[in-house]
C-alpha cells in the first residue's frame, strides 16, 4: 500500500466515523505497517490541510466542523515533473526491442497520475515544455549506450559545432547525461588526453573496440565535468560576476543557474550573482537573455565577450 492510498483510505475512515481511531487500529488498517509509517501518512494530510486532531488517549479523529477534501492532486512539483517527463519521453519511443518495457513504463505512470487526477485526460491541462531540445534522431545512441555499459572503448566519427569539421576520435565512454532535453556522452577522448562531453547528434558514427575503457571515479568526473556553469564545463578558471537591475532580478533571484552560485542584493536596485565557469560559451549566451537587464563587471575578458556579442547583433540592425 503506497502513501496516497492509506491517505484515502484515512480520510475515507476520519470522515465516516463518530468516535477516535487509535494508532493500533490505523496500523492494522494500512496492513500491520509500523508505527513512523502511520505517523507520517498523519503528517502528510495534515500539511494538506487535513483537520486533524489528537485526543488524549483515545485517539485521533477529524474536527467535523471543518470541510475537508483531499486535493485532487498532491504530487510535490518534483513528482509531478519527473512522471510528466517519463509519459512525455516514452511517447516519442517506438519500434524497438524494448517496446514492451516501454509501454510497461507508461502504464505505471499514467496509473500513478490517474490515482490523483480526475481522468487521465486532465494530464493535458499539465504541459512540460521541451524548449531547448535538438534532434530526436539519435541513431548511434544504441551502440554507445552499449559502450557506456559494457564499458568498452569506442571509435567515434563525431563533427563538433563550433568548427563544423568531422575528427574520429578513440574514447573510453564514462556517462550518458541528459542536460535541458539533449543527450550528453560523458569520455575520455585518448587524442586528446582529457576528458570531453559529447553531443549526442553529433556522433555520427561509432564502432564498439575490444580495448577496455580507461575508468574513472564519479568524483574524479564530477570535478572536471560538474564543478563550474554549463555543459562543457571543465574545471572552474575564472568567477564570473553579474549585476541585474531590479526589474531583471524578479526573475534571477527566483532561478538557479547553477548549484555552487552565490547570490545576493547588493542594494534594492542592484542583485549580483557569482558563477564560477570555465567555457564560457553557453554562459555568454544565458547573459544575454537579459539584454540591459545585465551587466558583466568581472572578468574583463568575459565582459568583452559579452559586449562583442551584443555590438555583432545591433549590427544587424544598423
Amino acid at each position: 500500500m503506497d502513501k496516497l492510498e492509506r491517505a484515502q483510505r484515512l480520510h475515507k475512515t476520519l470522515k465516516q466515523r463518530k468516535t477516535p481511531l487509535s494508532m493500533l487500529d490505523m496500523q492494522e488498517m494500512f496492513d500491520h505497517c509500523s508505527e513512523s509509517t502511520v505517523k507520517r501518512t498523519l503528517q502528510d494530510m495534515k500539511n494538506l490541510g487535513a483537520p486533524i486532531y489528537c485526543s488524549d488517549g483515545l485517539g485521533y479523529s477529524y474536527d467535523k466542523q471543518i470541510a475537508f477534501e483531499l486535493p485532487g492532486v498532491w504530487f510535490s512539483s518534483e513528482e509531478l515533473r519527473a512522471l510528466l517527463s517519463i509519459q512525455e519521453l516514452t511517447q516519442n519511443i517506438s519500434g524497438g526491442f524494448l517496446d514492451e518495457s516501454i509501454k510497461l513504463i507508461q502504464e505505471k505512470a499514467e496509473m500513478l497520475l490517474g490515482k490523483q487526477l480526475t481522468s487521465l485526460a486532465d494530464i493535458q491541462r499539465v504541459r512540460v515544455l521541451g524548449a531547448g531540445s535538438r534532434s530526436k534522431d539519435l541513431p548511434m545512441f544504441t551502440l554507445v549506450s552499449s559502450g557506456v555499459l559494457e564499458q568498452r572503448r569506442l571509435h567515434i566519427t563525431y563533427q563538433g559545432r563550433q568548427r563544423d569539421k568531422k575528427t574520429e576520435r578513440e574514447i573510453s565512454p564514462q556517462r550518458l547525461v541528459y542536460y535541458k532535453g539533449n543527450w550528453y556522452l560523458d569520455a575520455w577522448c585518448h587524442q586528446a588526453d582529457d576528458l570531453r562531453s559529447f553531443a549526442m547528434e553529433k556522433i555520427k558514427q561509432a564502432c564498439l573496440l575490444q580495448c577496455p575503457c580507461k575508468k574513472m571515479t564519479d568524483a574524479e568526473l564530477d570535478e572536471k565535468l560538474t564543478k563550474s556553469f554549463g555543459i562543457f564545463s571543465g574545471k572552474p578558471s575564472a568567477v564570473a560576476v553579474l549585476h541585474f537591475n531590479e526589474k531583471a532580478a524578479r526573475w534571477v533571484q527566483d532561478e538557479e543557474w547553477f548549484p555552487n552560485q552565490e547570490a545576493c542584493w547588493l542594494n534594492e536596485n542592484i542583485f549580483e550573482l557569482r558563477i564560477p565557469y570555465h567555457n564560457p560559451t553557453e554562459l555568454i549566451m544565458e547573459i544575454c537573455r537579459y539584454g540591459a537587464g545585465v551587466e558583466v563587471i568581472e572578468p574583463a575578458e568575459l565582459r568583452q565577450q559579452v559586449l562583442s556579442a551584443f555590438e555583432k547583433s545591433i549590427a544587424k540592425y544598423t
